[in-house]
């Protein structure tokens, strides 16, 4: 199972990677690739990274 620090993580390499490739907006998705890089970090630290698809 995957958890939202997961989620968070493949979202941010796939804007990093579109980023890169991109010649329009290429510095909008590197930004958001960095918020959703930051926002697994916050999920961490705040213990809100919880398996997805699991009862507890």
């Amino acid at each position: 199972m995957i958890g939202v620090r997961g989620l968070l993580l493949a979202l941010a390499v796939v804007l990093f990677v579109i980023g890169v490739f991109s010649e329009e907006r290429a510095g909008d998705l590197l930004l958001w690739g960095l918020a959703a890089t930051a926002a697994a970090l916050l999920v961490e630290d705040l213990g809100w990274n919880r398996r997805l698809g699991t009862r507890t």
